[in-house]
Order: structure tokens, then sequence, then C-alpha cells
């Protein structure tokens, strides 16, 4: 979208708002200015893009107690949809203007985060391939079209996984771990996932063969999710040790394990619009703004 970030922020100061507005053109400058707007200690930063914009600007933000509004302008927008920030410009600063602060916990990837989920294996090869070109003709289409492609050269590999229980290892597709509970934008794979508990949803699919995994497959489009191939736990710290799966997080390709997933509870503060909060939250600690 395209609007005058001047005007947005002369009328965030008629609202006696402290706040800053970034349209980032890379993951590296989101996190630049959210770094600077929590020096400020600015009350809201306004932030305008998609998934993977909020993630970088929440690394900026994170242990400050400066709010991250974000304004959706992306492919999928998924944490608009799992949050119901509108999709329109204007009515999500508006929404963020009368909302509330609320404290979620951080998804951390190696020295990266995420706020969604992050994905190990087939998920992230076939995120790693799709081209920008295409998602901006086809949108979260783009995804699909790419994992049909690519669907008869995927293979499992054995991995290892180490969690506070023990040490597993099992032929492994994907492993999905949840913050929230919105895969994609299409798909519960993490339905009880808590976005404030401290802990990650992990999802592991395991198949055997590869008609076991197209079986698998087509359980989890379906949000079925018993099975004895489908491995599902909680905790707060998962290293994937065996090297060389891909990662993505909140949908973008982000290099190879070995990894150690983990969480920061409640350590970035984001703003929602007022009223009451949606199913991905516990009973968080919340500071209302709203008039």
């Amino acid at each position: 979208p395209r609007f005058d970030g001047t005007k947005i922020i002369r009328y965030l100061a008629d609202r006696d708002c402290v706040a800053s507005l970034v349209m980032p053109e890379s993951g590296e400058q989101a996190t630049q200015e959210a770094q600077a707007s929590a020096e400020r200690q600015d009350d809201l930063l306004f932030v305008v893009g998609g998934d993977g914009s909020v993630r970088d600007t929440a690394l900026g933000l994170a242990g400050s107690g400066t709010s991250l509004a974000a304004v959706p302008a992306g492919t999928v927008n998924v944490w608009a949809t799992e949050t119901r920030i509108p999709r329109a410009p204007l009515a999500a600063i508006d929404a963020h203007l009368a909302g509330q602060s609320v404290h979620i916990d951080l998804g951390r990837a190696g020295d990266r985060c995420f706020l969604l989920m992050a994905g190990v294996g087939w998920d992230a090869e076939i995120t790693g391939r799709v081209s920008r070109p295409l998602k901006r003709a086809i949108g979260d289409l783009a995804y699909i079209a790419q994992a049909a492609w690519m669907a008869p050269r995927l293979r499992t590999r054995d991995a290892r996984w180490h969690t506070s229980e023990g040490s597993f290892e099992e032929p492994l597709a994907w492993m999905v771990f949840g913050n929230s509970r919105l895969y994609g934008g299409k798909v519960h794979l993490t339905p009880r996932a808590i976005i404030d508990d401290g802990l990650l949803d992990v999802l592991a699919a395991c198949p055997r063969t590869p008609s076991d995994a197209f079986r698998l497959a087509g359980k989890l489009t379906q949000e079925r999710l018993q099975d004895p191939r489908l491995i599902r736990f909680r905790d707060s710290e998962i290293r994937v040790e065996t090297p060389g799966f891909g990662v993505q997080l909140d949908g973008d390709y982000a290099g190879q394990t070995p990894m150690t997933f983990s969480v920061d509870h409640r350590a970035l503060l984001v703003s929602l619009p007022p009223g009451p909060l949606p199913p991905i939250f516990g009973a968080p600690h919340v500071n209302r703004r709203g008039t």
C-alpha cells in the first residue's frame, strides 16, 4: 500500500501517541529501526509489511517496552490473521490506537527469531525455492505450485533431535515448531499452541516410505493429526543435531541445521485491536490503550 508516512506520524502525534513508523526495504533495516525505536522508548512502532518484516522488527524490539504494531502488507499476513488485525492500512492503524498491548513469546532459532513458526525439512526446501516474482504474481499459491513441482524429488532423511525428554532418531520429512497455530495461512498444524505459555508446539512428520509420506501429507492438509508417524510434543528447547536440513522462519528460508529452537518467554510486546483476545493467547497481562 502507498501512503504518506509523514502524515501518519502527525496523525499519531495528534492522538498523543509516541510512535514511529517503519516501511522496511530489508530485514536489517527493520531490525535497526526497531532497535532505535526501543532506545527512544516509543510507545508503538508501526511496521508496514508482511510476516517477514514483522519478524525482523520483533528481533529489534525484543525485551523492550515498545509495542510492535503490524500493518499488514505482505503475501500471506498470517500474524494479522491470527490476531484479527484489519487488512486495510488505515483501519489497522486505528485498531492499534484504540487497542491493547500484550506480551508474547518470541521463538529463537540460532541467532535469529520467529514470531509464528519455524520449519525444518521439506517445507524449508520448498520455501527456499519460491521466487519473489512468483509470490508477487499469485500470492501464497506460489508455495503450493512449488511444492507440487518438487514433490517427486523430495526424500526423507534420518534425523536426530534432542528435547528435555531425551534424544530421538527418525526418518524425517519435515518438522514444525509452532509458536502460534495457523501454518502458512491455510491449516492448523499446531492447533493447541498458546503464544504466551513459554513452549513450542512441535509436529514431526516421519514417514517410512514414499506412499507413507503422501498419506501423511493428505492427513495434514485436512488437519487430521492422529497418526503413529506424526510425532507431537511441547518443549521450550529442541535441538536438531543432524546437519543439512533446511530451515525456514515465518515463511523465509533461514539456513540449515544443526540448529537450536527455543523460546524467550513473553519477551515481545505486541499491539492488538481492542476486544477479547484471540484463542492463541492464554492469560496474558494486558495494557489497555483504548479510550
